[in-house]
């Protein structure tokens, strides 16, 4: 970190040298004139994103506002930049042209290196987890039977076996989930579908994704079926069908009551199948 600050002082001075350069030979141009003060809004609103990143406040989705916020003013500024670059070509202000190209080059390591660190923060320094600790004593299941990852590492006879015996299982690690739930005769057709929320808060847990993914449509039986989430062969697949918690990091674990929902197709009201609390982590973007 203290490499990371020793940088941007370096990178700041450099640029304001040739700033005050520009504003003194700007010929009385106002809009070059400007050129510096667009060049300090542009790195303070870069500077912004790594605050932004390493303290992010998933409950109310500040993080994506506030950087929202941050990249637009940045692009505004990073226009404005390029705009004075052309008009010093227009009025031939080549000597310029040429600083604001230098300073252009600057900006650019230097929106990379904010870049990098902001990353780095996205991921490994969510700490949903470490801010929602599971309650001593609390009862919950683990997301992974016996160390198996879904049913690579079991016969679909011993996933039936176990499913039969817990009727919701929930499956998966590093934030990525699917289900496996083993459902009584069921006399409609519909759609069952996971609700998930942190359990100590019930704060809902990247709802659409949950809820949209994890969808499975039923038809009317006589007799109990297990029912589960497409299995994929390659990790790219997994990523775009399996459940993906955003809340949280790898390692991070917290608590997540998890419901099973049934909704009819006759449009009758929905209603709760299973509820069970599992241990489980977000995953590490």
């Amino acid at each position: 970190m203290l490499g990371f600050i020793i940088i941007l002082i370096l990178l700041l001075i450099g640029a304001g040298v040739w700033c005050i350069q520009i504003k003194a030979n700007s010929d009385g141009n106002k809009f070059i004139h400007l050129f510096p003060y667009w060049v300090v809004a542009y790195g303070v609103s870069m500077a912004m994103l790594c605050p932004v990143a390493f303290f992010r406040i998933w409950e109310h989705n500040l993080d994506v506002i506030l950087g929202s916020i941050v990249l637009g003013a940045a692009l505004i500024f990073a226009l404005l930049i390029i705009a004075t670059l052309i008009v010093a070509i227009i009025k031939k202000q080549y000597r310029n042209a040429g600083r604001i190209v230098g300073i252009g080059v600057l900006l650019i390591i230097y929106t990379f290196i904010v870049s990098l660190f902001a990353g780095m923060g996205e991921g490994a320094f969510d700490n949903f987890g470490k801010r929602h600790p599971i309650p001593e004593g609390m009862e919950y299941e683990e997301t992974i039977v016996e160390k198996g990852w879904y049913s690579h590492n079991r016969t679909q006879q011993e996933w039936d076996s176990v499913i039969t015996e817990r009727k919701f299982l929930l499956t998966g690690e590093h934030g990525v989930y699917r289900y496996m739930v083993y459902l009584p005769p069921m006399d409609e057709e519909g759609d069952i579908y996971l609700k998930m929320y942190e359990a100590t808060t019930n704060l809902p847990l990247s709802e659409k994704v949950v809820k949209n993914r994890s969808n499975i449509h039923i038809l009317p039986s006589d007799t109990a079926i297990i029912y589960q989430m497409k299995e994929n062969s390659s990790w790219s697949e997994d990523m775009r069908e399996a459940i993906v918690i955003n809340e949280g990091s790898w390692e991070d674990y917290y608590a997540a009551r998890t419901e099973l929902w049934f909704r009819p197709t006759n449009g009758g009201e929905e209603r709760l199948v299973y509820s069970k609390i599992f241990r489980i982590e977000g995953y590490s973007r």
